[in-house]
């Protein structure tokens, strides 16, 4: 009998280990054939990143087929070519506003991270710094100030740049930009359009207004209206020394005809991000979680070393939703050589 009762017990210990394996293959089976990570919106289903050590990454969004195999050598190529294209094709001008107390604390780190990203960037300040190469304007310093300092540092750029580039990024020193998202949202638009991007805020007096801590880009036709149409008329444009900068500027620019458009995304979430602590001020029905958008371009940052970890983050964390590209895009930085010039 006893003899009998183990037979039986191995046989059920079998049939039930057989059931656990079956269960486990269908589980692992399921997570195998899950979809990638989400990492950016429908808007860009395959974007491509370059870190400052030149390995490059290809971040595949959930709206793409979740049931494909790795990306192939001609994905690369082609992923490769885009982004090349796009860096010619939509350049970006990045104008930093900074000043000689954050030379060394803020504004060499922009350089040092996704500045070097722009197609071209200065660094307008009130004294000259030779490791940022700084364009030194008769500007005072101080948040008072910074609607001045904003035209000045406009008014050099549309003398000396306006011709080379598309678009004109004006961004404070502790601000991070992710410049592939930007591009390939502004592709859409041509630059021939009077519009401007940013963070819409709130009302002020009857208009609304677009914030200038997360940044702001200005199109080609943006820049020229604000300059011919504007800039030496006070009647329509203030030339004060002081102001507040994105009122002000919002002002000028939309009596010139500037539109400020919408940059959010299809959820609705900013794509410029004021504030770390943005989610906060957010409608109570908003998931906390979804402060920002999936492809935000901008962040205001509360400490330097910010850059450094959204850096790592995005240019060099890897996980499952991202894959290495088979060559990494020297060409696109040595196109943008001039950043450091």
């Amino acid at each position: 009998m006893m003899i009998i009762f183990r037979q039986q017990r191995k046989r059920l210990e079998l049939l039930l280990m057989l059931l656990v394996g079956f269960i486990w293959g269908i589980l692992l089976s399921q997570l195998l054939h899950r979809a990638p990570f989400r990492f950016t919106d429908n808007d860009n289903s395959l974007m491509t990143s370059q870190n400052p050590e030149g390995t490059t990454f290809l971040v595949r969004s959930s709206s793409s087929s979740s049931h494909r195999s790795p990306t192939s050598l001609n994905e690369s190529e082609t992923m490769t070519e885009h982004l090349l294209l796009l860096n010619e094709k939509t350049k970006i001008l990045c104008m930093i506003l900074t000043g000689p107390k954050t030379h060394q604390t803020r504004a060499i780190h922009v350089k040092r991270t996704w500045g070097s990203r722009c197609n071209k960037i200065i660094f307008i300040s009130s004294k000259p710094d030779s490791e940022l190469n700084t364009v030194v304007l008769n500007v005072r310093e101080g948040y008072s100030n910074l609607f001045a300092k904003t035209r000045a540092g406009l008014e050099y750029v549309y003398k000396h740049y306006y011709q080379q580039y598309d678009w004109f990024l004006k961004a404070d020193d502790d601000t991070y930009v992710i410049l592939e998202n930007l591009r390939e949202f502004l592709k859409r638009y041509t630059p021939k359009l009077p519009v401007y991007f940013g963070s819409k805020l709130q009302k002020h007096g009857d208009h609304d207004y677009i914030s200038g801590g997360a940044g702001y880009v200005l199109s080609k036709s943006a820049l020229q209206r604000f300059m011919t149409l504007g800039f030496h008329n006070s009647s329509i444009c203030s030339d004060r020394t002081f102001g507040i900068e994105d009122v002000d500027l919002g002002r000028c620019l939309r009596n010139v005809g500037v539109v400020a458009g919408d940059s959010q995304d299809d959820q609705g979430l900013p794509r410029f991000v004021p504030s770390p602590h943005y989610q906060n001020t957010l409608p109570s029905n908003v998931n906390s979680s979804d402060c920002c958008s999936n492809s935000a371009f901008s962040f205001h940052c509360s400490n330097y070393k910010d850059f450094y970890v959204l850096d790592y983050v995005i240019y060099r964390l890897r996980h499952s939703g991202i894959i290495p590209l088979h060559e990494n895009l020297s060409k696109l930085h040595l196109s943008n050589s001039d950043t450091h010039s």
